[in-house]
């Protein structure tokens, strides 16, 4: 008996002995921190350093960071590894991201007219022009953090991280460098990489944060006082650049900037035990582009550490393992929460957010919603969070409303009919109620115009609306085609036509079904057609009058648009569909008028294949009863003019070249982008056209008109550069055409 306790205390002693040594092990085992620098594009080298200290096994402590140090930290430390990090970073298009680019399908009707007129916005108050805080709200760089940090978005202490975490960032009004580790994560990121002038300051708890690098951009001294017996830093900073180098004012401001990173850096590289600069020197803060090579780099750079990384290696190695991929793309939203809004309703903003609670969203709901209420540009930030409750999770938006209502916004454009044009708006904004707008346009070039506009916008709700416009141009047409189109004995070989159109419209518009725009509206038309190059009117002026005439109608359109790009469309469909009933005419000219309507519609689709894009449009429209005259009719040919009535783009024919009250025809084109926003253009288009033409018995067998085009297009901030030479096998010679601008 003795015996077998004796075996049973050793056993005992053994194994408390064994306990006791394991438990010195851990205690003993020194912690590893990890610090990451801010540095814009050249931070992606975080990324490549990160895959080696996978690759070896090393387990990381603590990590701190930065800028884009805290963007790569954050994700690190919330349980992505290094080669996700790689593959997440490799589909980011940080054009968009930077530029706060917002998708067409997120902006109403109106929205959509504006950004697709306009080159330039300025805000203005107090009669002066507002200089924007920053180039960029942030909002896709915040959004962006939202959903890949979704899976941590109940974790409000960084501490409690899968790796623990902080990052840097600067009260803009003390000048303080401040660790943000708790609150909600994506919001502290963002806070820590707004970089000054090109993103907006982030506000959290009352105070406004711009990016920490501005007071410490490599966290090595706040790491190590938490405990960190071997810290690995990671430095991407600029180096100061000679006279050569220093291209613009933003390369001046970041060296100003530097000559304090620098000099900081020399004792802070002091505090670093594995220092690791990867070579960058030929990238900048913003070469995105080159993500792929900078990310290399980084893991060069950790390769040539590898005797000292390797001595961090404990036992076997630790795998980290891959952050499992999210199963669900949906949530069940108890209720939305909205905080902020002083000037716009909680019915504005569900309005515009379109989530309908309680009851399951998608996660690309929730995107859709956020990008939907920044389109409308009255706030200058939308923060959101989900918050998780017993009864389901709530969604918690807090705005932040911008104070501008007033802008001054350009435009300039170049077309063949309507010539060299200058724009100059101003907009108002919450002139009656708290989503109207008040917009006027004055153009000034060959052919003086004008535009005013006044609607409330209710988003999917009926929104009401007035349109007055005044358009005019010059053009030199055939005697020949003007034979085709009136009464008037012509023995002049091509005379200059003045057209004049005045119109006022009132109209309600609204959203059915899945994206269908239906407007309804009244319209008054005033039309002058007329040519001083012959005859002779009452007053014995120079002057023959083809139509002077005002016209009272109703009408209705419905449009379905969902291209991804209205100049450049690589995919989407666009369905337009318009009925104009005139019910009366004033005319000075023609007497016998008969109500009649035009109809018409178009549909196009486009879809994409790698860098290729094909898309192809078709068109019908014809008359309801007699029209009594030509003014109504079909009018194609030349590129690059806004439409007015329906007057018509057609390749291979100048401008006003084709006519007819009834018009079937398809265009194909072939779009190949050599390079970002720079296309080349096959084109082909083919029509049949004349007065009546179904009621004719013929009408398939006979002859149409077709037209080819190749053309060069240049996306830019003024609207498309187009350049394209057109020719048709049923001309004599071709045509030339250019596009400048946005059209209006």
């Amino acid at each position: 008996m003795d015996k077998h306790i004796w075996i049973v205390l050793v056993f005992i002693f053994a194994q408390a002995d064994f306990l006791y040594a394991q438990q010195n092990q851990k205690a003993n085992k020194q912690k590893i921190g990890l610090v990451l620098s801010g540095g814009g594009a050249k931070g992606l080298a975080h990324i490549g350093t990160l895959k080696v200290i996978d690759s070896l096994g090393i387990k990381i402590d603590y990590v701190a960071g930065t800028s884009m140090g805290a963007i790569v930290g954050s994700l690190y430390a919330s349980g992505y590894t290094g080669k996700q990090l790689d593959s997440v970073f490799q589909t980011i298009d940080f054009d968009d991201i930077i530029s706060d680019d917002i998708p067409r399908e997120s902006k109403t009707y109106f929205e959509r007219k504006d950004n697709e007129r306009y080159g330039v916005t300025l805000p203005f108050k107090d009669f002066k022009v507002q200089v924007p805080n920053s180039l960029s709200k942030g909002q896709n760089i915040y959004n962006l953090l939202s959903r890949l940090l979704s899976h941590v978005k109940d974790v409000h202490e960084f501490s409690e991280l899968p790796i623990p975490f902080f990052c840097v960032a600067t009260d803009v009004e003390t000048g303080e460098d401040i660790i943000l580790d708790n609150g909600y994560l994506p919001r502290a990121v963002n806070a820590s990489g707004a970089l000054p002038s090109l993103f907006a300051p982030v506000e959290i708890e009352n105070r406004l944060f711009i990016d920490g690098g501005v007071t410490d951009n490599y966290p090595v001294e706040k790491l190590r006082a938490l405990g960190m017996d071997i810290i690995i830093g990671v430095d991407v900073q600029d180096g100061l650049k000679n006279r050569d180098q220093l291209n613009g004012a933003f390369d001046i401001l970041t060296q100003i900037n530097n000559y304090r990173t620098i000099n900081a850096m020399k004792e802070k590289v002091s505090f670093t035990d594995i220092y690791i600069d990867p070579d960058i020197e030929d990238y900048t803060v913003i070469s995105f582009d080159q993500g792929k090579a900078i990310i290399k780099e980084g893991e060069i750079a950790a390769f040539k550490k590898l005797d000292q990384l390797q001595k961090l290696i404990d036992g076997e190695g630790y795998h980290r393992e891959k952050l499992p991929a999210v199963t669900t793309d949906s949530i069940y939203l108890a209720q939305v929460y909205i905080n902020g809004n002083e000037n716009y309703s909680r019915a504005y903003i569900n309005g515009r957010f379109k989530i309908e609670t309680p009851g399951n969203v998608a996660y690309t709901d929730i995107r859709d919603g956020i990008n939907n209420l920044q389109a409308t540009n009255n706030f200058s930030k939308i923060n959101y969070e989900i918050i998780n409750t017993p009864d389901g999770a709530i969604l918690e938006i807090g705005v932040i409303e911008t104070t501008v209502r007033n802008y001054l916004r350009l435009g300039v454009h170049y077309d063949e009919l309507l010539r060299s044009a200058a724009l100059v708006n101003l907009t108002r904004k919450n002139v009656l109620f708290d989503s109207d707008v008040v917009s006027a346009d004055i153009i000034l070039g060959d052919n003086v115009r004008y535009n005013f506009d006044y609607y409330i916008d209710k988003g999917k709700y009926w929104s009401i609306g007035f349109h007055s416009e005044f358009v005019q141009y010059e053009k030199q047409i055939s005697a020949s085609f003007l034979e085709q189109v009136t009464d008037i004995d012509i023995d002049v070989n091509s005379i200059d036509l003045d057209y004049n159109d005045w119109t006022q419209q009132l109209f309600l518009q609204t959203k059915i079904g899945n994206g269908f725009n239906l407007t309804v509206g009244a319209e008054y038309k005033s039309l002058r057609l007329f040519t001083e190059t012959l005859g002779t009117n009452a007053n014995t002026d120079q002057r023959t009058i083809f139509e002077n005439s005002n016209y009272s109608s109703v009408y209705t359109n419905v449009l379905y648009d969902t291209y991804d790009n209205l100049f450049f469309p690589s995919s989407g469909w666009k369905i337009d569909g318009d009925l104009h009933i005139y019910l009366y005419n004033s005319s000075k000219v023609d007497n016998n008028f008969q109500e009649f309507s035009m109809a018409q519609v178009s549909v196009g689709h486009a879809r994409s294949f790698g860098k290729w894009s094909l898309r192809g449009d078709v068109l019908f429209g014809l008359p309801i009863g007699n029209p009594g005259n030509s003014s109504f009719d079909f009018y194609l040919g030349g590129y690059g003019a806004r439409r007015i009535n329906n007057i018509l783009p057609f390749y291979g024919y100048d401008f006003v070249s084709l006519s007819g009250n009834t018009v079937m025809g398809g265009l194909i084109e072939l779009d190949y982008e050599i390079f970002k926003n720079n296309h080349i253009i096959l084109s082909t288009n083919s029509v049949k056209i004349d007065d009546y033409l179904f009621e004719k018995s013929d009408w398939f067998s006979t002859d149409g008109f077709t037209g080819y085009a190749i053309g060069y297009g240049l996306e830019t901030f003024l609207g498309p550069l187009e350049l394209k030479y057109s020719f048709s096998p049923e001309q004599s010679k071709g045509e030339f055409y250019v596009n400048l601008g946005f059209q209006f």
